[in-house]
């Protein structure tokens, strides 16, 4: 049996963007990448001075959970964006640690990214679990 014509082809053979990917900034990765070497090296000064207010305490049990000196690398494993606000998914590796999963929001005000909510996924199953 023949399949009738559908017409335009590129509109009926799988799923479609619905719109263009909007890369990130430079500048917010070259946040996320600073917060995340700042954590690793234990420095919680720097941590605070990255975190917007109402992340703060989040921002301190999870720096308080990573000791200084224990990951050497990280990788980003999940990115997603609302608004202008950024959501970002990281794993810290160190030769005789487990590995850290971390998620964290990035905001900018001013030209600054902030971190706005942040979560540890180490051990925990959801959505951003893999």
């Amino acid at each position: 049996m023949k399949m009738p014509d559908l017409g335009e082809r590129g509109n009926v053979t799988g799923p479609q963007p619905i719109a263009q990917i909007v890369e990130p900034p430079a500048a917010m990765l070259a946040a996320a990448k600073s917060l995340l070497n700042t954590l690793m090296r234990g420095d919680r000064a720097g941590v605070e001075a990255m975190t917007a207010e109402q992340a703060r305490e989040d921002m301190g049990r999870i720096a308080n959970e990573i000791k200084p000196g224990k990951y050497d690398k990280f990788e980003l494993i999940g990115r997603g964006r609302i608004s202008r606000h950024y959501f970002l998914k990281a794993r810290l590796t160190g030769t005789d640690a487990p590995p850290f999963t971390i998620q964290f929001r990035l905001g900018e005000d001013d030209g600054k990214w902030t971190v706005r909510e942040a979560l540890n996924l180490t051990e925990r199953r959801s959505g951003w679990t893999k």
